[in-house]
């Protein structure tokens, strides 16, 4: 905002440093080979040998589930896909209750509703911003399948509790990892925790191929569904003749192309998140210094991946809005990310339980529902979206130790100037 360019002088940086391209020559020599073997995919949607897709599907999958430890990989051509693929493979439909954040990208619970089961909201941790696990057991009802856990911003969730909580209710759970790849508990993987688990190679995330996913299991039957779901599964019992499992599937496959880029990327991701951990230090260190302003807690145990940083604004300490400083860090050259996502039960699906047509299905299904999606139900979730949560995206190449030294000094400008800004708050309505 011009405006709040009030300051007499230069902003501390002109323009935001764009996004790097973290593609190398290794990606372009992998994707040529593919090119030039002319097989972009292998995959046939019927039993058979290349049911279970080409050499490089095979690969990524391979490598995948030798990273992170477990004995199944499953590719899949998106994160959103990937967890379709997980609520069907647990066999969970209508009628059935999953548990989810309602603070994360929305296909977490639109996955559920794909299936016809109803997402039920528990609320996050104010430290990690992850689902905590004692707000969980409050919506266990006798239809809840599972706990989907979302392990959000580069953190995990407190795994272990929430796989206490659900082998006590005979529970699965499927890990949302999308966000956190690399992250760990006590030198143990995100993504290895649950029954079943997914991760995201979209374009914005730590690693990526543009688009696909990745689904891991140590379960193999949960894998052999997975493996349907994917590629038009009733067609594959059929001709197995396999009446025993029912599966409708579809094409969720990853092509060869994809596959190929995957693989390369994952061999750096060590690389990428040493350097991300570096940035994260260092400003979280210096945000020691800014009154205010709250940077990252990192559990004892745990190693956080830096997706985004998150920041905890208090307004009562600046004397002014999260909004007003959002726009005075953007006059500074810094745009900021404001409350990550807005609560999902407040969006109008659920305000309005309308899915597919004019009916209230699925969400008809609960006679007795054990939630209604109103304001207030989730409060830890509504303080971060609506007043608290700042996402910086400063921790990730091409920015330096110089790109958080010049922030800190955006803030601390910001902080000196904070008596003109409440005046010009009192007088105009700054938009986030």
């Amino acid at each position: 905002m011009s405006k709040l360019a009030l300051f007499g002088n230069s902003p501390i940086r002109e323009k935001a440093i764009p996004w790097v391209n973290t593609m190398g020559p290794e990606e372009t020599q992998a994707v040529m080979e593919v090119m030039e073997s002319g097989t972009l995919s292998a995959f046939l949607g019927r039993a058979g040998e290349h049911y279970l897709g080409g050499p490089k599907v095979k690969q990524i999958e391979a490598d995948f589930a030798a990273k992170f430890g477990v004995k199944h990989g499953i590719s899949v051509n998106s994160a959103t896909t990937a967890l379709h693929a997980a609520i069907a493979a647990c066999e969970i439909g209508p009628g059935d209750e999953v548990i989810v954040t309602p603070y994360t990208m929305v296909a977490t619970a639109s996955a559920v509703l794909m299936n016809n089961a109803v997402p039920i909201f528990a609320d996050i941790s104010s430290e990690t911003f992850n689902l905590n696990p004692s707000e969980i057991e409050k919506w266990i009802t006798p239809r809840t399948k599972a706990i989907m856990v979302a392990n959000m911003l580069g953190l995990t969730a407190d795994l272990p509790e929430i796989v206490r909580i659900a082998k006590k209710y005979g529970l699965y759970v499927i890990e949302d990892n999308a966000q956190s790849p690399g992250a760990t508990i006590n030198g143990k993987f995100a993504g290895s925790f649950g029954d079943i688990s997914i991760f995201s190679l979209n374009y914005h995330k730590v690693i990526h191929s543009g688009e696909g996913g990745i689904i891991l299991t140590d379960n193999d039957e949960l894998a052999r569904r997975c493996q349907m779901i994917r590629n038009h599964g009733e067609m594959a019992a059929d001709d197995l003749g396999d009446y025993e499992t029912v599966v409708l599937g579809n094409n969720y496959r990853m092509t060869e192309l994809h596959a190929a880029i995957g693989i390369e990327q994952l061999k750096k991701l060590d690389d990428f998140l040493v350097k991300r951990r570096s940035l994260a230090d260092n400003l979280t260190e210096q945000l020691k210094t800014c009154e205010g302003l709250k940077g990252v807690y990192v559990p004892e145990g745990y190693e956080h991946s830096y997706y985004v940083y998150p920041i905890l604004f208090d307004k009562e300490v600046w004397g002014i809005n999260r909004a007003t400083f959002l726009a005075a860090m953007k006059a500074e050259g810094f745009p900021l990310g404001a409350g990550l996502q807005k609560p999902i039960y407040l969006l109008p699906m659920y305000q309005h339980k309308k899915v597919y047509n004019q009916t209230t299905f699925p969400f008809s299904l609960i006679t007795n529902p054990i939630q209604e999606y109103k304001k207030g139900i989730c409060p830890i979730v509504e303080e971060m979206f609506f007043d608290k949560m700042i996402i910086a995206d400063l921790c990730r190449e091409p920015f330096t130790s110089n790109d958080i030294d010049d922030f800190i000094a955006a803030v601390a400008k910001v902080w000196a100037e904070r008596g003109k800004l409440h005046e010009f708050e009192k007088s105009n309505t700054v938009n986030t």
